[in-house]
């Protein structure tokens, strides 16, 4: 084994234990839950879990949970595998794109990304699926640097599997398709266009086809249609947090401007932790120096990443939700890592003092996220609401928009009361009657809350664990909230 392979793997094992160490053991939010029963029992109508059914993301989890692990378990290995495989896979990208001392910075720095860490720690797919996209773009860019015009079958080879893989991770997270369709379309067209794209798009489809076939097979075509369907719809027009249910541009470009800043990048904000503002004057100027360096030759030399980042960061300005949920730009950080090594790999050239730079943003990086997965052990908001509900004898209904499901898991004495509306909510606490209901706060709009102070009744908080948005983005102030006939005058 050579010197780097030797490197490589240390930093894979690090990673591995700094993510196995901080694994979770509760149902942070209602996705996570989901995907704790589909490793139980994997069932689409039931949304154990919710579409795209994630069947690989399932699979692998379900494999980890055979050899012994409790669900919790089982998808927090996978998480912290992904997370391992992108810290890795980032090193390797930047050893592709700028070279090895860039690597190496690439991997300090993807090792220590506060960002990186926690989501490689969290019960949802977003650490596999990054993984797996960044893998198929380090074979990518591998594949120009070996090109050889009289022997191209190497290059070919790295190029085909980096599209199998690709197709492979759409059964991980399948939002993450622009990814796979601008590889395909980047690949095909560098090697010639028409037939060329076409064997392109069959490499693509090989992929999809490994766990598309065995998904009917299990689930069933009719059920994946409709219980498909009804999630789509449910996605881009009522919850799924895309520009048609949250149409404010400057919502989401605040949310995307604090996401890349403050959460993929660890920017320093005014609610983050003080210790960022040591950082982030290395962050402005390792970025402002990447950005110099963007030419025509540099997007033509890997236009794969540049195709990808560019098609990903726009499918998901218009239809993720990151307006609240910096998470969807996470497949964008370890490009956004490659470009910071590679700033430092040419500044270090020129003055070897600026090798200083990436190693006092990796430390403080680290330290940030140390407080970050701490912090994630306990309890989430909406965890830790739950099993108060379960402590507590309180024959009162419990009104909510979107934590049902976890607490008639969690919570299954109590009974719960789901709504949609405002006028539902109402209609709900008139039916408790004097004896009150609790609400969860996430169902409470400002105007409800006017209203039924309005026809005397009192609104307090009864219970509430919050805990920094940078750990828990969007419910983070989530609390449960007691409604009760306001005390006579």
């Amino acid at each position: 084994m050579t010197r780097h392979r030797l490197g490589l793997a240390l930093l894979f094992a690090l990673a591995l234990a700094l993510r196995l160490g901080w694994l979770i053991r509760y149902d942070e939010d209602i996705d996570g839950l989901r995907f704790a029963l589909a490793v139980d029992r994997f069932d689409v109508l039931e949304l154990r879990p919710h579409a795209p059914f994630y069947p690989v993301y399932v699979a692998a989890a379900k494999l980890c949970a055979a050899a012994g692990a409790s669900p919790r378990i089982a998808l927090g290995v996978v998480g912290a595998l992904g997370g391992a495989v992108t810290v890795a896979a980032t090193a390797l990208l930047a050893r592709e794109v700028a070279g090895l001392r860039a690597a190496w910075v690439a991997g300090a720095l993807a090792l220590a990304s506060p960002f990186l860490w926690l989501s490689a720690t969290k019960l949802t797919s977003d650490a596999a699926g990054t993984a797996l996209t960044t893998s198929a773009l380090a074979l990518c860019a591998r594949a120009r640097r070996v090109a050889d015009p009289t022997s191209p079958a190497h290059a070919a080879a790295l190029r085909t599997a980096a599209l199998v893989l690709a197709g492979i991770e759409l059964g991980v997270r399948l939002s993450y398709f622009p990814f796979a369709l601008a590889i395909a379309c980047a690949v095909g067209i560098s090697d010639g266009g028409g037939m060329a794209l076409l064997r392109r798009t069959r490499d693509l489809a090989t992929g999809v086809v490994l766990w598309l076939v065995p998904l009917v097979v299990v689930a069933g075509s009719r059920a994946l249609v409709a219980a498909g369907s009804a999630q789509a719809a449910g996605h881009f027009t009522r919850w799924g947090g895309s520009v048609i249910t949250i149409p404010s541009p400057g919502l989401r470009l605040y949310g995307i401007g604090w996401g890349v800043w403050a959460n993929a990048l660890g920017g320093a904000w005014p609610d983050a932790p003080a210790l960022r503002w040591i950082g982030a004057p290395v962050l402005l100027l390792l970025g402002a120096f990447a950005l110099s360096r963007v030419d025509r030759r540099l997007v033509a030399r890997h236009s794969e990443i540049w195709a990808s980042a560019l098609a990903y960061a726009l499918w998901a300005a218009l239809f993720q939700n990151v307006a609240y949920k910096p998470r969807h730009l996470l497949p964008l950080v370890p490009l956004m890592i490659v470009a910071l090594a590679s700033a430092s790999e040419e500044l270090t050239g020129r003055w070897r003092a600026a090798l200083a730079a990436p190693v006092l943003l990796s430390a403080q990086w680290f330290v940030d996220g140390l407080g970050l997965v701490r912090a994630h052990m306990l309890p989430s908001p909406a965890a830790a609401l739950v099993q108060h509900l379960a402590s507590v004898d309180d024959a009162r209904p419990v009104v909510t928009r979107e934590l049902g499901r976890m607490v008639a898991e969690g919570a299954p004495r109590r009974t719960v009361i789901s709504v949609g509306s405002d006028a539902e909510l109402s209609a709900a606490i008139e039916r408790a009657g004097a004896a009150g209901a609790f609400v969860t706060s996430e169902a409470m709009s400002p105007s409800i809350r006017t209203a039924l102070e309005a026809r005397d009744r009192a609104v307090g908080v009864a219970f509430a664990r919050p805990r920094s948005r940078y750990v828990d983005a969007l419910w983070s102030d989530l609390a449960l909230l007691e409604i009760s006939p306001s005390p006579s005058p």
